[in-house]
């Protein structure tokens, strides 16, 4: 078996006995498919840049052809693989911590949370909408305060609406000088009134 190297156009010709050839075609085969790998299957003429060398010549490497050592060596710097698993296959791909980072696979991991972010903000959307449908429409403080000028009456018609009893002995003291609230003073005693009645009934034994 003889080796001859093409410097002129970054290959390393290897020769071999013919009951070899089998094994070597199998073994550039092998090869060029961990180039491919190596590159992220990347175009020929993408390779050819980020080595800078002639297409013509990425194109003898699909074919089979062995790169030149120099060029081994560019190929194993520009992608961080490892030499001995680029040639053989052998050990782990990336050298320690050598791991490229694939723009291509980061874009579209980043895409792909965009959407599932999208899609759940919709979907719970939806869920929020029907639920806005099935529940009862919400009270309207200020029409009943306006309405029935009473904040006992307000209260009540209230706990009716959400389907409760009001429980007029628990002596609210909110309503205190209630003649003399503007209407906005009135519609904020009533809403202070319903919260302090609601947490009080929560904490009822």
């Amino acid at each position: 078996m003889s080796n001859k190297l093409d410097t002129e156009k970054n290959e390393c010709i290897i020769a071999l006995p013919p009951r070899n050839k089998r094994f070597g075609r199998e073994m550039k085969e092998e090869f060029t498919d961990r180039l491919k790998q190596a590159f992220g299957y990347a175009t020929m003429a993408e390779i050819a840049r980020r080595l800078d060398v002639p297409h013509a010549t990425i194109r003898n490497y699909f074919q089979g052809r062995m790169p030149a050592p120099e060029v081994l060596i560019k190929i194993a710097n520009e992608t961080n693989v490892s030499l001995n698993w680029l040639l053989t296959g052998a050990g782990e791909m990336y050298v320690p911590g050598g791991r490229p980072l694939d723009l291509g696979w980061v874009l579209e991991e980043r895409i792909g949370e965009i959407i599932d972010k999208k899609l759940n903000e919709r979907l719970n959307g939806d869920v929020q909408e029907l639920g806005r449908i099935d529940a009862a429409p919400k009270f309207d403080v200020e029409a009943a305060v306006i309405r029935l000028g009473d904040p006992h009456l307000v209260m009540g018609e209230w706990f009716r609406h959400e389907n409760r009893e009001y429980p007029k002995d628990f002596g609210v003291v909110f309503f205190q000088g209630w003649e003399s609230y503007t209407a906005e003073e009135r519609v904020e005693a009533v809403k202070d009134a319903k919260k302090v009645l609601d947490r009080t009934l929560r904490n009822r034994p």
